[in-house]
């Protein structure tokens, strides 16, 4: 029978590194697709949160531009739509 051939044991351990970084980077890359599916779900609820905050204050207030220091507010001012 024939003697296998091999690559060195220099090339096969670099192959076996470059295989073990590649893992790694798609594991890290797939950690960070999922922190970032939970953060948009995060945005969007709180997203939501504001605007249901905004309908309240519209609500109560009618349409108006907070003071988110102090609070004071004024009426929000409209800008015409010209017709063409």
């Amino acid at each position: 029978m024939a003697k296998a051939k091999k690559i060195k044991e220099e090339e096969l351990q670099a192959v076996r590194e470059a295989i073990a970084n590649f893992n790694r980077a798609k594991t890290t890359l797939g950690d960070l697709e999922y922190q970032k599916s939970q953060l948009v779900s995060q945005v969007m609820e709180l997203e939501a949160a504001l605007k249901l905050e905004q309908e309240k204050l519209e609500k109560e207030y009618g349409s108006i531009t907070v003071n988110l220091e102090t609070g004071e507010y004024e009426e929000a001012v409209q800008e015409a739509k010209l017709a063409e």
